[in-house]
């Protein structure tokens, strides 16, 4: 997963287009989704800082009308927003700790948005 993780987050940044930044986001939610743990912490061994980045442009798609367009992209976020939300308090690094206070909003915000994406399948 290490491996992966650096690969996406090497273009993380670089993304020309909303479609590559969307599928950058979404390869590093799978890895936050297979194992939150490892996952963030992967992505934090990456540079410091950097899940709290990961957070701040997820939870920034998540409150964007079309940053997660498509039903596989709130699914998606929605089975990872409460994968994290499981994760025992101890386990969830010290800097990203208050972004969990804003977990439930943002899947809330998928929720309302979910109908609107099934309809226009």
């Amino acid at each position: 997963m290490q491996v992966i993780v650096n690969t996406t987050l090497a273009h993380f940044d670089s993304a020309k287009t909303n479609k590559f930044r969307l599928a950058n986001l979404e390869v590093l939610i799978n890895c936050v989704l297979y194992n939150p743990v490892a996952g963030l912490h992967f992505i934090e061994a990456y540079s410091p800082g950097m899940a709290r980045t990961f957070l701040d442009r997820w939870f920034t798609a998540i409150k964007t009308e079309n940053g997660l367009p498509r039903v596989y992209d709130k699914r998606l976020t929605i089975i990872a927003l409460s994968a994290l939300m499981e994760m025992e308090h101890s386990t969830v690094p010290e800097p990203l700790r208050e972004a969990w206070k804003v977990m439930v909003s943002g899947a809330l915000k998928v929720f309302e948005g979910l109908p609107k994406a099934v309809a226009g399948k």
